[in-house]
C-alpha cells in the first residue's frame, strides 16, 4: 500500500508545533475532516482498528487524513491477536478503546478470549482525537508513563475534563459520549452522528 507524502506530518507532531497558532476553525476543520474519514472507512466495511495521534496526517494545506487504516482488519481475518500485532508502538494506548486491551483477569491463560476491534471501537478512538485537537495536548498528557494510563483505564478513568475555554459543555459531553462503555445502556454515536456534530460545530465557529 502506497501513501502520499503529507509535508505537516503526524496530528500529534503538528499540534506541537502550532497549536498555539492555529484558530478555533482550523481545530474543528481537523476534527471534521477525521470524522469524514472515518465515516468513510466504515462506509467501505473498513475498521481502523488502531486510530491514534500518529496515524492521522496533516497535508499541507491543515487538511487531517487518516492513514494506516485496515491493518488490524486484515490481521483479524487471518486469525492473528489483534492488539499484540498492532499496538507496538508507545503510547498508542492512550486512544485505545478499554474492550481491545481486555484488562480483565482470566482463569484460563491457554484459551484467552479473541478481541477484535470494531466500529464502536474507532468511536472510542475518536474520542480522544477530539480531545487531542481542542487541547493540544495527548490524552492523559500528565501522566508520564504507560502503567499510569493502563492503572487508570482499568479503573474505568477518563482523561479530566479540560477548561472550558478550550472544550465546550457541549463538546465535552460528546466527547464523554463517544467514550461510553460497551456493557453501558447507552450506545456510543454512529458515524454519521459523528460527522453531522463536527460539522455544525465547525459551522458555528465559522459565523
Amino acid at each position: 500500500m502506497v501513501c502520499p507524502w503529507l509535508e505537516n506530518g503526524s496530528l500529534t507532531a503538528y499540534l506541537e508545533r502550532r497549536y498555539d497558532t492555529l484558530t478555533a476553525v482550523e481545530r474543528l476543520t481537523l476534527v471534521s475532516d477525521v470524522a469524514a474519514g472515518l465515516q468513510y472507512l466504515h462506509s467501505r466495511s473498513v475498521v481502523h482498528g488502531d486510530l491514534s495521534g500518529a496515524n492521522v496526517l496533516i497535508h499541507a494545506n491543515g487538511k487531517a487524513r487518516i492513514s494506516d487504516f485496515g491493518l488490524s482488519t486484515l490481521l483479524t481475518q487471518l486469525g492473528g491477536s489483534t492488539f499484540a500485532t498492532t499496538h507496538q508502538v508507545p503510547g498508542t494506548l492512550r486512544w485505545t478503546a478499554p474492550e481491545l486491551l481486555d484488562l480483565q483477569e482470566h482463569e484460563d491463560e491457554e484459551n484467552l478470549p479473541h478481541i477484535a476491534p470494531s466500529p464502536q471501537s474507532d468511536v472510542y478512538s475518536f474520542g480522544r482525537i477530539m480531545l487531542q485537537i481542542l487541547t493540544g495536548k495527548v490524552p492523559y498528557h500528565y501522566f508520564t508513563r504507560e502503567a499510569q494510563v493502563v492503572h487508570a483505564m482499568s479503573r474505568g478513568v477518563n482523561p479530566k475534563r479540560p477548561s472550558q475555554e478550550l472544550v465546550t459543555d457541549s463538546q465535552w459531553t460528546f466527547i464523554e459520549r463517544c467514550w461510553t462503555p460497551v456493557n453501558a445502556d447507552q450506545s456510543r454515536p454512529g458515524d454519521q452522528e459523528i460527522l453531522e456534530f463536527a460539522k455544525q460545530e465547525l459551522e458555528m465557529a465559522t459565523q
